[in-house]
């Protein structure tokens, strides 16, 4: 994706994600705002370009599918610091699912397993490659667990897909996780 389009990514991403009211919007239940608001309200703060041609670039182009279109309205899928009700339905997760995370927050989760902190929900990835890629953004030799997503699933957690390679959930008990070695 080109500087600007990663630009644009991570501003709509601050907004539906965490703070809506910047721009003097208001989330619905789900995330949704109305997108002609959006784009008008962008633009005005932000003095950039921003139309359904430049938002179906963006989205085209990059793999993370931070975004959802509903007919005249837009959300973001995942990431929320502010409250949301999931996406999709709970549904039954993959046997496995991964974490990656620092090494000081690792040893949080060794000891009370994995909590949403500052979110509504844990993140997890589907395969082992995105919790490399997302833990990196946290260390540079990121510490990735392995989640038992299946147990868990048995044991009474939910799990929401988001329609890309994240999976969503509350905590996670320490029982269903294992540290996976580091290779290098």
């Amino acid at each position: 994706m080109d500087k600007q389009l990663v630009k644009i990514s991570k501003l709509l991403s601050f907004i539906l994600r965490h703070h809506p009211e910047r721009l003097g919007l208001k989330l619905d239940a789900y995330g949704r705002v109305d997108l002609n608001t959006l784009i008008q309200r962008f633009n005005t703060h932000y003095q950039m370009h921003l139309d359904r041609q430049v938002l179906a670039a963006m989205m085209r182009q990059s793999d993370k599918r931070r975004f959802a279109l509903e007919g005249n309205k837009i959300r973001a899928v995942y990431g929320h610091s502010v409250p949301v009700l999931p996406l999709m339905p709970a549904s039954k997760p993959p046997t496995w699912l991964y974490h990656g995370t620092s090494h000081q927050a690792a040893i949080m989760i060794e000891s009370e397993g994995l909590r949403p902190m500052n979110r509504d929900f844990v993140h997890l990835s589907s395969d082992l490659d995105m919790a490399k890629q997302v833990g990196s953004r946290h260390d540079a030799h990121p510490v990735i667990f392995r989640i038992d997503a299946l147990a868990a699933f048995t044991a009474g957690a939910l799990f929401y897909p988001t329609g890309s390679r994240v999976w969503l959930t509350g905590k996670i008990l320490r029982k269903f996780l294992t540290r996976m070695p580091t290779s290098g």
